[in-house]
Parts: structure tokens; C-alpha cells; sequence
């Protein structure tokens, strides 16, 4: 096909422009002298339909601004042609698009240009199936006002445009065959993110109905008995509309891949990889065998990783992904049926096992695997099925051989609560409970099955009680699954106690729990599940697996793995290049990964610093924290440097042997112009001393406290042009060291003054030990002060400056 213009040229030929690192774009170009402006650029919006059929000749219309006098069309790819139609309108403009038959399916740019420059590209989604557009007056609510489409497969592309609508779509489907209907909205960049798709028959009875297919987009299938003409509603369940409300809708017999089995093989081996979906045994396609119910795919493995499983797109269509696991564990399948006691599939240790919930009685289906154990081993066990993109949610139970649950401790309730003021969900941070005045950091609270411990108590009378966290959510302890709890629910303040303790009374509950996990305590698996399991005596034991919600289906696989726990670490350094203020300092916090219960203190040493700058070394991770924060300060003196000579590792005691790792880089580090605020943080010395401390010596100044005390110290300011009020926090406080005299709105310096008097209280139970903290403002850039070493001394009695 030739391309055409509707406008007279004085050169025309077809453009192939190649940039280096940038992708290829071809079109039809027009040379034309007139100078670039900006403003006169084409802007592409939207596409109309955003979808085209490959191997054909397709018209679609831009939608944009200064789309008038187009000279040429841009593609990502070779295999896409293009040519100008009608340019005549600003806002509007058609084009004809051709595509190779052999473009595979996906999303490719699209853009356009004029005289003044060439607009930002769009994407433009290719398929091999007839594609349409919504109708203007398509939408309805029952079959009578639904648009019709034509015959099987095709795709329409539609829009949600107001609050409320709903689009109806009416096609004929045959009898015995397994009809798929796709709605994308999330993939091609809607906002619609909560459609609901519902199938109707020629009578208006509802014959399939979707809200979501794992977590995403709506997907269903449904088979007909007869023959007849059935109707596609779409609409959002929060009644949402808009323009950017579109989507993708595809309705056909056609092969859809929805899950993989089994999730692991071997490494370095080959093995075979069933495929489950729709429609997928209708033929023998290329490197697939085919079963009446499902195809299979020979699989190479390779090291020990994660790696892709290859459909390919030709052959069948996907919603994403699948990955399997290349493992270097004794790798095994279930074997059925295997739900008794008596019928438990055999597995070594260490050693994998691949599973699905899948019954043919249509019951909730539980697997069970026997394995033998020594007295004192420890031992991980641990699922993957939401990590590896399985809808399954696991629950993990340890069992006897007899089938009977195995106690791991005893919680003896020591005060009793509730939870008060609001409910909590299964991810909130913290809670407001009764009574908190009586709790102290470190408690365990036990709040109906879940075990928290508290990290921070509340700050002010709007203030939460804060636990522990772990990848941004409230950690779990002893296993135990977080879930919501209910306002005024009974809670506790809980102690760890063996199964063999002789306990008190005292009139408050006892809780015994049980080796079982629903998610995994640390938060690291999703709806995985993670068990420490050291077995107090050798014996066979069963593990039982089943879906936390009762769900099964050829999907909803996982894979089982019971390990020897390897404690361990890794750290990091949050920032790189830093650039700092010539006598002011910058925050840096070092994080670490805990590995399978390893909860020791970690310290952080900084050696090789350059002349010229402070920096808090050693830094000490305390056990069960997972991050230090410490400063990095140029002096008066400094300028920049880079990082050459500059090391930093973490050291830790772990199971007995001492582990030494590398902590990261600070990079170039650029000295810049001293800022418009200086920031002091200094021993007490008398309220009428108020000068501000240089920043000239290269050591840190010095507070001792003594556990259970509270001291004064001072916190300054230098301004240099800033003159509005200034709010701080003390970052690094050793915990149970805390800022008493917050008030209502934290720790501040009003805007006509240069100092405040801070007073920190140390708890009872903090342990001696050394501790750099600093000082840092939130109006400024963040300004810090030098480093302070703080120091915890059973024997202390004042404060002292050095």
C-alpha cells in the first residue's frame, strides 16, 4: 500500500531514523524549512479505537492539540506503517496504520509530527483479532439497548464515561463451547481499577458474573447448554466514570493460560510443566503437547534462581507472567490422594514439594506430607505461591505422627486491655489500648491469636501506641498470623513461657500456642507462609497445607519447603553522592535484612574519612531492630571528596560465629555553601548559656544519663536567613531513651527564637552502652547537628560536657 497525503509537499519519502539507546521510528515524512516552536507542537491524547488489527489496514483517529498540517507518523517498530488522512482540525486527526501479520501481540508508540516538532508518543495495542469501537449510544442495562457485535472472537474498546454507566455488549455464542471474556483496563492504562463484568442470557438471567481475577481485571468463562445470543454488562462497582474510565473487552473461544504446575524443578535439569487455562487442547500447537483438558511445555532449568517461563503468545494468550523456580533442593510432586494421616506423601529434609488445591469431590482439599526429624533441629518451613503469582493463600500446621497438634509455648497474661478508640486492620502500625500507662516497650500483647510487641509508646493524647514493624506493616511474633481486630476486644499483656514452666496464678488467661502460620510473621511472603519449627524430640511429623479461604482450582498451586534455618544478615546504606552544607551535616540510615530468626545487635563501623568531616561511627543496630541513622557532618574546613578510601561494614555475633559484611557506599561526596540554618544539639551546662557551639573539633560532645533518668540538654539553632518557625526530631535515641517535653506539636523553636531546653528520659530497663545521636530539622533541608555520643552508665548522675 502507498501511502497519501492530503496536503501538497515539496519532498516526500519514507523516514527511517535511528538514535543511539532510542528506539527506531519510521513514518512518512515531509521536510519542511519553518523553524521549531514548542508551543506548536503536536500533542497526542488518545487513540481511537487504541487497538488495531495486525496484517490489515486500519483507520484510527488522534485526539490531541495542534494536530493540524501533520507531516509524518512515528512507530517503535518496523513492522507498523502509517500515513496521514485528514489533518485539518486542531484537535483532530485520522490515519491509516498498516501492520505486518507476523508483529507479534503488544504495545507499541505511536507518535506524530508537524513542522514545529514531533509530539510525545502513545501507545497503540495490537492484536490478532477483529477490533471495534463502543458505540455512542451503546451503554445499557439490559439486553434490548445493547450494541451487537460480530461473530466471534473479536475485541471492542469502550469507555466508562460518566459516574454511574454501564455498557452492554450482545453476541451469539454456540452451544458446548468454553467462551472467554477479557476486560483490560489496568494494562492499558485506565483508571478504571474496580470493574465488574456480568454474562446474561437471552431471558436477562444472570449466567456468569466476575469482580476481579486474582487481584486484577475481570476475567470469566462460561460454557453454554444451547445455543443463543448472550449479553456482556460492564460496569464499576463504585459507580466511577469518566473519560480515562476505558477498556479493552475480548470475547472468544480463545486459549488462555492462567497458571503453571509444578512451581519448581531441578536445576541444571529438564522436566515438563503442565499448563492450566481454557481452551488450551484443542490442537497440537508447536512445542506444546496438548491433552483434551490442558497442554504441557518441556522446561530447561538452569542456576539456582527464579526464571521465566516462555508461552508463547502465538499459541496461547496470558494475563502475565509465569515464573518457576531453577532449585537446588530434592525437588518432588505431591502424590494423591494424600489428605489422612495415613496417606501423607513422604518428603526429605531439606527438600521441596509441589502441590495444588485440587479436588474432584469439589471439597476443600489439605495435603499432607510426612518428614522425619531429629531432636534440636531448626528447621524452616515456608510456602511460595503468592511470591511465584498463584492465587493460593497458604496455612501451615506442624502435626505428630498421630495427626495431633504440636504446642510450641505458653503465654501467661500478666495485665489485661483493650483495644480502644478505633478498630484495627491487619496491616495498621499501631492501635490505641487501655490501660497503656501499665504496658512498658518491649511487652508482647496477645489480641486474639496475634502476638504484637510494642515499639513506642504514645507521643501525645492523639497518639497511637506504635509495634514493631516489618516491610512497613505491624511484625508478628511466635508465628502468629496478623489479622483485624474489633473495637473494645480483649487483649494482653503477654510472657513467654515453656510448655514445661510451672505458672502462676493470677487470675488472667493462659494461651497455648501451636506451630501454625497462616501469613508469614515478618511480612517479607504476602500470603505466604513461614513456621520455625525446632522438634523437642526425634520423631515422624506431618505438615498439613490448605487454603486459608477454602479455595481450590487447577491455579492455585504452591510449593512446599522444609529447610535448615540459616540465620544471617545483609545491610545498606540509604543514600549515595550525598551532597552536604559546609558546617552542617546530613541524615543517613543503614537498614538490615534478618534472615531466619536472627535477632542480635549488628554494629556499623565508618573508617577512612577524609579530613575535614564527623560522621557517627560505630553505629549500633540494636537486637530486633532493623535500622541506625547517623549523620554525616562537614566541618568548617571541608570540601569534596570522593569515596575511595572510605569503608563501611557490619559486624554481628550469629549463632556463634562471627559474620562481618559490606554495608554499601557513600559515593562522591560534594561539600556545598553553608545553609540558611545551623543546627546544635548540646550537653546542659545552665539555662544562661546560650552560645552556639562551633562546629570546628572533629569529636563529638558528650551526655551521660542513668536508667531511669531524665536530663536537660540543649537544642540551638545559627539562622543564616531562615526565620520562620523550626520543628526537629532526635534521631537514634538509644531505645527507651525519648524526648520528654514533645507537647502537642512536637519539638520546635518558634520563629523569634534561637534555642530550647529539651529534657530526655532514660527507662529503667536500658542497657549500658554508647550511642551517636543528632539532631535534625524538617523546614531547611533537613540540617543536622554534629554527632552527640550519648551515654548510658548505670552509675551516672549528671550530665557531662566534654
Amino acid at each position: 500500500m502507498s501511502p497519501t497525503l492530503n496536503q501538497p509537499v515539496a519532498q516526500s519519502r519514507w523516514c527511517v531514523a535511528r538514535a543511539t539507546g532510542v528506539m527506531l521510528l519510521i513514518g512518512w515524512s515531509v521536510l519542511a524549512a519553518d523553524k521549531p516552536s514548542a508551543s506548536l507542537k503536536p500533542v497526542l491524547l488518545e487513540l481511537q479505537p487504541r487497538g488495531m488489527q495486525r496484517g490489515l489496514t486500519n483507520r484510527i483517529t488522534l485526539n490531541g492539540s495542534n494536530l493540524t498540517a501533520l507531516t509524518e507518523v512515528h512507530f517503535s517498530n518496523t513492522n507498523l506503517r502509517g500515513a496521514i488522512l485528514e489533518a485539518g482540525r486542531s484537535n483532530a486527526a485520522l490515519v491509516e496504520i498498516w501492520s505486518s501479520s507476523h508483529l507479534p501481540h503488544g504495545s507499541y508508540e505511536v507518535s506524530v509530527a508537524n513542522a514545529h516538532g514531533q509530539s510525545a508518543p502513545i501507545k497503540l495495542f495490537v492484536d490478532d483479532v477483529p477490533q471495534f469501537l463502543e458505540r455512542d449510544a451503546g451503554g445499557g442495562l439490559d439486553s434490548t439497548s445493547a450494541q451487537t457485535l460480530p461473530s466471534l472472537p473479536v475485541s471492542v474498546w469502550g469507555t466508562l464515561d460518566h459516574p454511574g454507566d454501564v455498557d452492554a455488549y450482545s453476541f451469539e455464542a454456540r452451544a458446548g463451547e468454553i467462551v472467554v471474556i477479557d476486560i483490560a483496563a489496568r494494562p492499558v492504562g485506565s483508571k478504571m481499577t474496580s470493574g465488574e463484568l456480568t454474562v446474561l442470557d437471552s431471558q436477562g438471567r444472570v449466567v456468569a458474573e466476575n469482580g476481579g481475577f486474582d487481584g486484577g481485571d475481570p476475567l470469566l468463562t462460561f460454557q453454554p447448554v444451547h445455543s443463543g445470543r448472550f449479553t456482556a454488562r460492564i460496569r464499576d462497582r463504585m459507580a466511577a466514570g469518566s473519560k480515562d474510565h476505558f477498556y479493552r473487552l475480548t470475547i472468544g473461544a480463545l486459549p488462555y493460560v492462567t497458571g503453571i504446575f509444578p512451581l519448581s524443578l531441578p536445576a541444571h535439569s529438564t522436566g515438563e510443566v503442565q499448563l492450566a487455562g481454557f481452551n488450551l487442547g484443542a490442537e497440537k500447537r508447536g512445542a506444546f503437547r496438548t491433552e483434551r483438558n490442558g497442554a504441557s511445555l518441556e522446561v530447561k532449568t538452569g542456576e539456582p534462581k527464579e526464571q521465566e517461563v516462555v508461552i508463547d503468545p502465538e499459541q496461547f494468550r496470558t494475563r502475565r507472567t509465569f515464573k518457576i523456580v531453577a532449585s537446588a533442593l530434592t525437588e518432588a510432586n505431591e502424590m494423591e490422594p494424600n489428605d489422612a494421616t495415613g496417606t501423607a506423601t513422604p518428603m526429605q529434609i531439606p527438600g521441596a514439594m509441589n502441590g495444588r488445591f485440587f479436588s474432584a469431590k469439589n471439597q476443600p482439599d489439605a495435603d499432607l506430607f510426612r518428614f522425619h526429624a531429629a531432636a534440636g533441629r531448626k528447621l524452616i518451613l515456608e510456602t511460595q505461591a503468592a511470591q511465584l503469582g498463584t492465587p493460593a493463600d497458604t496455612k501451615l500446621e506442624i502435626l505428630d505422627s498421630a495427626g495431633q497438634p504440636v504446642p510450641r509455648l505458653k503465654l501467661q497474661a500478666v495485665r489485661d486491655s483493650f483495644v480502644n478508640f478505633r478498630t484495627i486492620d491487619s496491616n495498621q502500625q499501631g492501635a490505641r489500648l487501655e490501660n497503656w500507662e501499665e504496658m512498658e516497650l518491649n511487652n508482647y500483647v496477645y489480641i486474639n491469636g496475634e502476638v504484637v510487641r510494642l515499639f513506642r509508646m504514645p507521643q501525645g493524647p492523639d497518639s497511637d501506641l506504635l509495634f514493631y514493624l516489618s516491610s512497613g506493616k505491624r511484625r508478628t511474633y511466635f508465628d502468629t498470623p496478623a489479622s483485624g481486630h474489633a473495637l473494645e476486644e480483649p487483649c494482653y499483656i503477654v510472657e513467654p513461657r515453656t510448655l514445661d514452666e510451672t505458672l502462676s496464678v493470677n487470675g488472667l488467661p493462659v494461651f497455648t500456642l501451636y506451630h501454625v502460620n497462616d501469613d508469614d510473621g515478618s511480612r517479607k511472603g504476602g500470603t505466604d507462609s513461614k513456621l520455625f519449627f525446632t522438634p523437642r524430640q526425634e520423631g515422624d511429623y506431618l505438615v498439613r497445607v490448605s487454603e486459608a479461604r477454602g479455595f481450590q482450582g487447577d491455579r492455585f498451586a504452591y510449593r512446599l519447603i522444609v529447610r535448615d534455618a540459616k540465620p544471617d544478615f545483609t545491610a545498606a546504606l540509604s543514600i549515595s553522592n550525598p551532597s552536604v552544607p559546609r558546617g552542617s551535616g546530613q541524615s543517613f540510615a543503614v537498614t538490615v535484612d534478618r534472615s531466619d530468626g536472627f535477632e542480635g545487635e549488628i554494629r556499623i563501623d565508618i573508617t577512612n574519612m577524609p579530613p575535614g568531616f564527623l560522621i557517627s561511627t560505630p553505629l549500633l543496630i540494636e537486637a530486633g531492630h532493623d535500622e541506625a541513622r547517623g549523620t554525616l557532618f562537614a566541618l568548617t574546613n571541608s570540601s569534596s571528596t570522593s569515596n575511595a578510601a572510605i569503608q563501611m561494614q557490619a559486624t554481628a555475633m550469629v549463632d556463634g560465629r562471627m559474620v562481618v559484611r559490606k554495608v554499601g557506599s557513600f559515593g562522591q561526596i560534594k561539600v556545598t555553601e553553608p545553609p540558611k540554618l545551623l543546627v546544635a544539639l548540646e550537653p546542659f551546662t545552665s539555662l544562661t548559656e546560650t552560645n552556639f557551639v562551633e562546629a570546628e573539633e572533629d569529636k563529638p560532645l558528650e551526655i551521660t544519663i542513668k536508667p531511669g533518668q531524665m536530663i536537660p540538654a540543649w537544642l540551638k539553632i545559627r539562622r543564616q536567613g531562615h526565620k520562620e518557625l523550626v520543628t526537629f526530631q532526635i534521631e537514634n535515641l538509644p531505645h527507651g531513651v525519648i524526648v520528654d517535653n514533645i507537647g502537642l506539636n512536637g519539638v520546635l523553636i518558634p520563629k523569634d527564637q534561637n534555642e530550647r531546653q529539651i529534657f530526655l528520659t532514660c527507662a529503667k530497663w536500658v542497657q549500658p552502652m554508647d550511642r551517636l545521636c543528632h539532631a535534625i530539622e524538617q523546614n531547611a533541608g533537613k540540617q543536622t547537628s554534629r554527632p552527640l555520643l550519648l551515654k548510658v552508665r548505670a552509675g551516672a548522675t549528671q550530665a557531662v560536657a566534654k
